[in-house]
Formats: structure tokens, C-alpha cells, sequence
């Protein structure tokens, strides 16, 4: 019983750590797409929503965060940007790229807001306060014209076979350590990416890294998964056994209790119901003498009825000097007497010589009374 329910219990602790372990670490790291908008290609007088809206010079894209992100938790930001090597961008030399994180937004706005603040030239996004902002600059690779053609030529047959392109991949940081306040209007929920040049990028593809920086518990169970299992489990599972000793203890003195309760009302009105019945006459306790044996040699316990102690104290009372009438009758008893208690011997001969001769005494007595 103890086993199983140890075993049981065991199980109970692996599950629970389990389910803490992944309520309480987040993801280590997550990443984004962005999906760039060049607005400088396409720029109608109006939107579909019959509104104005002023065109933005640089290619940007925002993205959703959450539910990813975690409070309290500090994180590395990065850009990266999968770049042609086209003319247009080599001759660009630097440029800047802006992250924006916002808050979650405002009940009550809507996307008429944002259109609205497009078109008056309001920055970021309406109706959503911005919580953290960087601008990094960034750059291709140079490569001397020479440099470039050897490089081709020697990398020309992963080209032909469309394994690799010309194009470079840039890895830009953006944030080291951003952390975020408790509480949801702390917490970023979207993020905007600007790339600004003063010419036009070209770009195939652009993503945001988010890399999360464990501290304290969340380091340990990260980063020792085996050693945190194993005091997790163990420190679960101590306390589970713990509270079920206690609560197996509980219910054993409430059943005892009540036991004991039952069995002392039972007895009490058993002795009740024996008050109540008439005594027997044969209930009284037998008169014939009983002798008990000892241990050590010591002499042996012996058991007389009140009367059988009665006679022999009138017995004795007769072999008292002076006493005439007494010493007579006994000299008559003495005529009949077989045997003499010379008082050696165990004490269950002398008391058993005794009982005899006051039965013979009592007899005597009884045959001089008819007569």
C-alpha cells in the first residue's frame, strides 16, 4: 500500500513539474516575417476606403508579437535583410534601418484611426504608444571589382546549378537586452521596420530575431534541465508525501475516535443492561479454596472462602492455653487425629493437612450434637 501510493505520487510530481516547466519557460526565441510595403510604387490618390493617404519614401512592414513576448524577460533584437548585389544597392553605401515597438492598442480605435494619422503625417501607428525605438545603420559587403570577378568565377557552377544567388545576407542588431514592465500596456504588441536610403533598396526578404537572455530560475532549468528535473521532482514529490501522511494520519484518529466512541457507548449500555438484570444464585463466587503456584520458591498463593478462614480461626482458638472446655474437646479430636502438621514441607501439604483436619473436627462436632 505505501509503495503504490509512493509510486502514485511520484507520478502526480513528474506531471506537475512538466506542466510548470512549460507554463514557466518561454520560448527562447522566436522570429517574424515582414512582408516590406513600397509605397513609392503604387500611389493612388485614394484608398479603397475613399481617404488620402500620404505615400511613405522608405519600404517599412509591421508585425504582430504577442503572444511571444513575456514581461520581465530581457531580449536581443535583430534585423536580417537578404540583399541582391544589383548596382542600385552597392552605390547606396549606408543606410538606416528603425525598429518601433508599440503597445498593445487602445479600446476604441479602429483602423479609420490609423488611416487618419497616416494621412496627417503622424508617426508609428495610431492609438498604439510606442514602447522601445532604434535605428541601426547597415551596409553590403564591399568587393573590388577584381575581388568580384574571381569570386564569381570560382562560385560560378553553384550559380548555374541555382544553388546560391548573388545576394548578401545582413544580420543587423537592433536591441541588446530590451526589457518590458509587467503589465499588458507595457508589453509590445506590434512592431514596425523602416529601411531608409537615399536610394531606392532593393530587398528580397527581411525578418525580425527576438532572443530571449534567461535569468536566475529560468537560466537553471534551462540550461540544467536534468539537475532541475531531479529537485523539482524530488521537492514535489516530498511534498505530496508529506500532506498525504498527514492526511492518512487525520483520517486514522477521526476513525479511531469514532471507534472508540462506539465501543464506550456499547459497553456502557451492556454493564446498563446487566444492572438491570436480577443477580443468579449460583453468580456468587465458589467457596472452595484454590492455591496458586509461585515462581522463586516463594510460597504458593492460596485462596479461602470467609467461612472456611472462620473455622480455622475458631480452631485455632481452641488449642489456647487455659482454655479448658476448648483443650478437652480437643484431646477427644486429638484421639482420632491421623496425621500432625510438624509444619515442614511445602505450604500446599500444610494447608491441605489443615482442611482435613477441620473437616474431621466438624464432623466430630455434628455426631456429638445428635447424640
Amino acid at each position: 500500500m505505501v509503495i503504490s501510493t509512493g509510486v502514485l505520487l511520484l507520478g502526480f510530481a513528474i506531471t506537475a513539474y512538466t506542466l510548470f516547466y512549460f507554463s514557466y519557460i518561454p520560448r527562447i526565441g522566436f522570429e517574424r516575417t515582414i512582408h516590406l510595403q513600397f509605397d513609392s510604387v503604387y500611389n493612388p490618390s485614394e484608398s479603397q476606403l475613399g481617404l488620402a493617404r500620404s505615400a511613405s519614401p522608405y519600404p517599412y512592414g509591421t508585425v504582430t508579437l504577442s503572444p511571444d513576448i513575456v514581461s520581465t524577460l530581457r531580449y536581443d533584437v535583430a534585423v536580417e535583410l537578404d540583399v541582391p548585389r544589383t548596382p542600385n544597392n552597392t552605390d547606396a553605401g549606408n543606410f538606416m534601418l528603425e525598429v518601433n515597438m508599440y503597445a498593445p492598442q487602445e479600446k476604441g480605435a479602429s483602423i479609420m484611426d490609423a488611416i487618419q494619422g497616416s494621412a496627417n503625417g503622424v508617426p508609428g501607428i495610431a492609438g498604439q504608444t510606442p514602447l522601445a525605438s532604434s535605428r541601426r545603420p547597415a551596409i553590403l559587403p564591399y568587393r573590388s571589382p577584381i575581388v568580384e570577378l574571381a569570386y564569381k568565377i570560382t562560385e560560378l557552377h553553384w550559380y548555374l546549378l541555382n544553388w546560391r544567388q548573388e545576394a548578401d545576407r545582413l544580420h543587423v542588431n537592433m536591441f541588446d537586452s530590451v526589457e518590458f514592465a509587467k503589465g499588458w500596456r507595457n508589453v509590445p504588441s506590434t512592431l514596425k521596420l523602416e529601411i531608409q536610403s537615399t536610394h531606392g533598396m532593393q530587398i528580397y526578404s527581411a525578418k525580425v530575431i527576438f532572443r530571449a537572455r534567461f535569468r536566475g530560475l529560468r537560466w537553471l532549468m534551462y540550461n540544467h534541465r536534468v539537475i532541475s528535473a531531479i529537485l523539482f521532482v524530488g521537492g514535489f514529490w516530498v511534498t505530496e508525501v508529506i500532506f498525504a501522511g498527514l492526511a492518512w494520519a487525520a483520517l486514522a484518529v477521526f476513525v479511531l475516535t469514532g471507534t472508540a466512541e462506539t465501543k464506550a457507548e456499547e459497553v456502557h449500555e451492556v454493564a446498563e443492561r446487566i444492572k438491570e438484570e436480577p443477580e443468579p444464585d449460583n453468580a456468587r463466587m465458589s467457596e472452595t479454596e484454590r492455591s496458586f503456584p509461585t515462581l522463586g520458591g516463594r510460597q504458593a498463593l492460596r485462596y479461602t472462602s470467609p467461612k472456611i478462614k472462620q473455622e480455622e480461626e475458631e480452631a485455632a482458638v481452641a488449642y489456647i492455653p487455659g482454655t479448658p472446655g476448648r483443650a478437652a474437646e480437643a484431646d477427644d479430636e486429638d484421639e482420632d487425629v491421623d496425621f500432625f502438621d510438624s509444619g515442614l514441607g511445602t505450604s500446599m501439604e500444610s494447608g491441605a493437612s489443615r482442611r482435613d483436619s477441620v473437616r474431621r473436627r466438624r464432623g466430630r462436632a455434628a455426631v456429638k450434637e445428635e447424640g
